[in-house]
């Protein structure tokens, strides 16, 4: 019997969930010798986060800082053995992590977890819970190791 994950796929957006999610991802990769793909995705702001003021910086400086995220974590993945390439692209988190996974043919898609209010879990989807219902391959939903409170 072969490796049970040989590629591993991981979405990120920048926020501190999604990178616990890419940590855990990087860890689990150097463990088992798999390779990673780090999507980064930029998603289009939802009505609720230009409500709350997080849609109102430049696009371009946000995908500048995604970007030099994502570097900083794919040199964290090399420096573990982790062969390890990175991309962004724009859209729907859940339909880009879900194109890619099909198009590499991963064995795991490895995703955070934010709590949200019910309100706010009502008006915008889980990527999470999403993928879990829609993916072909195994799907991982990492939580945060703290408790955080309601978004």
């Amino acid at each position: 019997m072969g490796r049970v994950f040989e590629r591993i796929l991981t979405g990120c957006n920048g926020t501190p969930e999604s990178d616990h999610a890419v940590e855990v991802a990087i860890a689990l990769a150097a463990s088992v010798g798999a390779k990673m793909t780090l999507l980064g995705v930029v998603a289009p702001p939802s009505a609720e986060s230009l409500a709350e003021g997080y849609a109102l910086a430049d696009p371009a400086k946000v995908k500048q800082r995604l970007n030099e995220q994502m570097t900083r974590m794919a040199e964290a993945a090399k420096a573990q053995g982790v062969e390890i390439a990175i991309e962004m692209v724009d859209g729907d988190p859940e339909k880009q992590i879900e194109k890619r996974a099909v198009a590499e043919n991963v064995d795991l898609i490895v995703v955070g977890h934010r709590n949200v209010s019910r309100l706010r879990h009502w008006l915008e989807h889980s990527t999470g819970e999403a993928l879990l219902n829609r993916a072909k391959t195994s799907v991982l939903v990492v939580h945060s190791p703290e408790k955080k409170g309601m978004v």
